[in-house]
């Protein structure tokens, strides 16, 4: 077994660990056109109620309610607006989810931003955090 590869997964789920308990903020936006894994869905469903609800922010993530079938692995993108910052498109990689009877918790990573948007997020949870 080689030493560096297993020192390497130890980092990469360190890592992990710690992107998953980053500081995060309650933080509500519903959104009714969200595209996953490159498909745009929303014409498959119901119109008049959101697919997806966020439920908390961090630096390094988002969570949502859904009513979707999402899967671990899976991309979303879809439209944030953080504050009065214009709104910007997001792409996040499904790391959970948690099924529940009406709809699940998804858990995902926020993937590609730019330093300008993260930059956005940290400030948005930092201030509302204080």
């Amino acid at each position: 077994m080689d030493m560096n590869t297993t020192d390497n997964n130890k980092d990469e789920r360190g890592l992990e660990a710690q992107k998953r308990y980053d500081l995060r903020v309650s933080y509500r936006i519903e959104i009714f056109y969200p595209i996953i894994n490159n498909v745009s869905i929303y014409k498959n469903y119901d119109r008049s109620t959101p697919l997806m609800t966020t439920v908390n922010i961090s630096e390094s993530g988002i969570c949502f309610n859904t009513r979707l079938p999402i899967k671990v692995g899976d991309f979303i993108s879809f439209m944030l607006q953080i504050g009065d910052n214009p709104s910007f498109w997001c792409l996040c990689e499904v790391k959970w989810v948690e099924n529940k009877v009406a709809y699940d918790y998804v858990g995902c990573r926020f993937y590609l931003l730019s330093d300008t948007y993260i930059n956005i997020i940290k400030d948005y949870v930092k201030n509302v955090f204080l």
